[in-house]
């Protein structure tokens, strides 16, 4: 082989492996990346419309589930919007992405509560209401701190409360496994060409 043939060759071989490398890429994200993957935990509750709910009956669709609750000033509710513009930015393939709203004080969060509030954002959005037994298992679950302030009027009282709570975004693929976080203060554009990719990864069964 003459060596003019040998570069050729050399730089044939440099390229296929440069392509190959290019298919077998593994995606990029901006949100934290679960490693490894595992299993969302599961998560029963009551929704908005009174209707029971599954976490796990939502596999084949990309879901993002936030924990939080209707009192909050201002975490939850730009949470919300956040979702809202995300939905909005996927148009059509909005409809392969769940939100998963989670209250963490069912003391106060009815479901005819989560009724008045969860829909004004988006009536395709979840509003879950957790039994308050099962309120610490599933943010232990999640790895969700929830930390409940004194009445403003004292103990034993039924005046106003803050709950302090963890803000981040938990999502979840197609195949029901937690794949990303994404912190209180990720924008709907940032979070968006993580989504998509997730929705690229494979077709609603």
């Amino acid at each position: 082989m003459t060596r003019g043939r040998a570069r050729g060759a050399g730089a044939i071989t440099v390229l296929l492996w440069l392509l190959a490398a290019g298919c077998n890429r593994t995606p990029q994200f901006f949100g934290e990346v679960v490693k490894p993957a595992r299993p969302a935990p599961e998560l029963v509750a009551v929704n908005w419309d009174g209707k029971p709910f599954r976490l796990s009956e939502l596999r084949g669709k990309v879901a993002i589930v936030f924990f939080g609750y209707t009192f909050c000033p201002d975490v939850c509710p730009f949470a919300l919007a956040k979702m809202k513009k995300l939905y909005a930015d996927l148009g059509e393939r909005a409809a392969d992405v769940k939100v998963v709203f989670v209250s963490v004080d069912p003391q106060r969060d009815t479901v005819a509560k989560l009724a008045n509030y969860v829909p004004n954002f988006d009536r395709r959005f979840y509003g879950l209401r957790l039994e308050p037994a099962a309120v610490d298992g599933v943010s232990e679950s999640f790895a969700v701190t929830v930390q409940y302030g004194q009445p403003e009027d004292g103990p034993e009282t039924e005046s106003f409360y803050y709950v302090d709570h963890t803000g981040s975004f938990f999502v979840i693929d197609r195949e029901g496994q937690l794949r990303l976080t994404f912190p209180p203060n990720a924008t709907a554009d940032q979070m968006r060409p993580d989504i998509e990719k997730l929705l690229a990864a494979g077709s609603a069964d």
